[in-house]
């Protein structure tokens, strides 16, 4: 149970005017009324904060002052843009497998089964489990494929205390690989987030950059060429740009200012799509410049999601088969279904490190450090805490620690125990992932598999190598959990058995292959539409492809 927050009950109504302005958000009450409204759950209310739903409870907590998390929080819909709640194209989650499937499949949602689950996530989330094996996968795929999950799923109003269907809830991304989270709502109608050329093609349309905070001291930090760090510089631009006096990040999306690494690489993104105008403008370059580059930004993005990204987490054969089997016509129906996005995509969960070489200064921080140096006081992002790339993704240039994912399994990192949020969080994590599907009737992992034609898990391969309270726990109501297992864990134990815990295994590869190319066949203007063909024209250490790692040294992130 989450311990109350007596902080919620003291959010002032200037405070509450100056985060409804940072979010450009327009409630449908009077501020006083919300801020009376938000008062009244405290401690010691008439309904105490701990008899409110979990989802609640966590929500409030990270829209909270103190705590600078937006991910997660359930939000009001009228906080968001009518036409992403009320037009006709309005986007929803959904389902992969037929509803008989599921129906035969998944498990009754009663409080029996919720404390069985709870049961499996208190295991998975035991810190003493965790060994910390490393993957093959290099580290910064783990934050990389948190970046592209904020470009393609949001949900804010979905809850684990209800049996809830997909197909009721927003989702408030597009589902498509179009950079939504980086670009927002473009230079015209959200011009805070772009610097407009003063001189030069007018359409020479860059990203504003943050400025890094130097007040603390002047060290160095950041990419270096020198083995031994010896050529770090101090870094002023490494950060993403934010609000004076409150440092909220003025990017695309809030969650991508969640931890360091994935706030960083945002930076990254940012850079990436300015060096890409630098290039068009000196080219010569006749037409929309900023059309242009987003283009090309988002072409080699979407190249690089496919043919790096999943080829990696999938394996290329998983990649290929979806390319040729996947019938998806331009403008084709497509909800984004909870199969990917509460199970087999959720396997970045199993893959985070306890701790990280993040430069020549900082050579082992813990995963506490990496979300408390994004956090204030520690902002804007300080110079010894800019994130060195080339221990992230393989760039070519030499560090003396290569960042590696954690195996995929079945245990999550005991690293995030220490992260803000208190002890038990990686427990926390699991169980309500397992809620999640639950609440949602995801259909049973065997089950999924042989809808869509993959042989499942035997009982023997589910349980291999688990310790003896896990696998009691998987027996318990007469096998429940062994027969109709969770997908998310599912997926889970598959990549551990089939995959060697470096890549998923055949289910749970086939869900999130096909998934991104379904999502980019419909997409008229998809890099796999493009008339003529697409290959990749930025420079590459390979020509004609394109990576994430080319991505990093291109965006110029990747040398002092």
């Amino acid at each position: 149970m989450l311990p109350p927050n007596p902080a919620i009950g003291q959010l002032q109504l200037a405070e509450l005017t100056r985060k409804m302005t940072e979010l450009n958000i327009s409630p449908t009450v009077e501020l006083r009324e919300l801020a009376e409204s938000i008062a009244k759950i405290n401690p010691a209310a008439l309904i105490p904060l701990a008899r409110l739903p979990i989802d609640v409870r966590e929500g409030l907590r990270k829209v909270t002052p103190e705590v600078k998390r937006f991910h997660g929080a359930k939000l009001n819909l009228n906080w968001f843009p009518g036409q992403l709640r009320l037009s006709p194209c309005a986007d929803k989650f959904g389902y992969l497998t037929p509803a008989a499937v599921r129906t035969a499949s998944k498990l009754d949602f009663n409080a029996a089964n919720q404390t069985l689950l709870n049961k499996l996530g208190d295991l998975m989330g035991d810190p003493g489990r965790d060994i910390g094996a490393d993957s093959v996968l290099p580290a910064g795929f783990t934050y990389f494929g948190q970046f592209v999950d904020h470009d393609i799923t949001l949900d804010v109003s979905s809850t684990i205390e209800a049996a809830t269907e997909a197909t009721t809830i927003h989702n408030m991304r597009s589902p498509a690989l179009e950079l939504d989270n980086l670009y927002g709502q473009g230079p015209a109608l959200a011009p805070f987030m772009y610097v407009f050329p003063t001189v030069g093609p007018l359409t020479a349309i860059k990203f504003k950059l943050g400025t890094n905070n130097t007040t603390a001291g002047v060290s160095k930090g950041g990419p270096a060429l020198a083995l031994n760090g010896s050529d770090m510089k101090i870094q002023s631009t490494f950060d993403v740009p934010r609000v004076a006096g409150t440092n909220t990040a003025i990017i695309g999306d809030p969650r991508n200012d969640e931890n360091l690494i994935v706030a960083q690489f945002h930076m990254a993104m940012l850079k990436f799509h300015n060096a890409v105008v630098d290039t068009l403008v000196a080219a010569g370059f006749s037409g929309d410049i900023f059309a242009e580059a987003k283009r090309m930004v988002t072409h080699h993005y979407q190249w690089a999601v496919v043919n790096d990204y999943l080829k990696r987490i999938c394996g290329a054969a998983a990649v290929t088969t979806a390319l040729a089997a996947v019938v998806a016509p331009v403008g084709s129906a497509f909800s984004m279904p909870v199969e990917f996005s509460v199970a087999a995509y959720r396997f970045g969960h199993s893959i985070i490190r306890n701790n990280y070489w993040v430069n020549h200064v900082f050579i082992g921080a813990s995963l506490a450090q990496v979300f408390q140096f994004i956090r204030p006081p520690q902002l804007p992002v300080q110079p010894s805490w800019v994130v060195n790339f080339n221990a992230f993704f393989e760039t070519g240039i030499p560090v003396p620690v290569f960042n590696k994912a954690r195996k995929i399994d079945s245990v999550l990192s005991s690293g995030l125990e220490s992260i803000p949020g208190g002890s038990g969080i990686a427990a926390r994590l699991a169980t309500m992932n397992l809620r999640r599907g639950l609440a949602f009737g995801l259909p049973s992992g065997q089950a999924t598999a042989t809808a869509l034609g993959v042989a499942p898990l035997t009982s023997a391969q589910l349980t291999s190598g688990l310790p003896a309270n896990e696998v009691s726990v998987l027996n318990e109501s007469g096998g429940l959990l062994l027969n109709k297992t969770p997908l998310w864990y599912y997926v889970l134990r598959e990549a551990a058995v089939l995959g060697g815990g470096n890549a998923l295994g055949p289910l749970g590869a086939k869900i999130v292959a096909e998934t991104f190319v379904r999502m980019l066949k419909r997409d008229a203007n998809s890099y796999l539409n493009k008339a003529g063909g697409f290959t990749p024209v930025l420079p590459a250490k390979v020509a004609g492809t394109f990576t994430v790692a080319d991505l990093v040294v291109f965006a110029g992130v990747t040398k002092p």
